[in-house]
């Protein structure tokens, strides 16, 4: 679970990233680099769904991916950097 107060942020955030991964598609990144976001990606509802306190995780997860691409700074920044 995300830490209470930070839901909301963290919906908004799922969403920006799969805004992003399906730009970077439409734009013809390599098939690798969209495998390795996609990955990250499918991690992050199963975050949200945990009973423990994962948001750190989760943040940790979105630092990753804007580690990949500067796009997903956005997702960091709905998240709350």
């Amino acid at each position: 679970m995300i830490s209470q107060g930070k839901t909301t942020a963290a919906l908004l955030a799922l969403n920006a990233v799969l805004v992003h991964a399906r730009t970077m598609a439409f734009e013809q990144r390599p098939y690798s680099t969209i495998a390795k976001v996609l990955d990250i990606a499918e991690l992050l509802p199963l975050l949200l769904a945990r009973d423990d306190d994962t948001t750190e995780s989760f943040r940790l997860q979105l630092e990753g991916l804007a580690g990949i691409d500067e796009g997903f700074k956005s997702a960091l920044r709905h998240f709350g950097e």
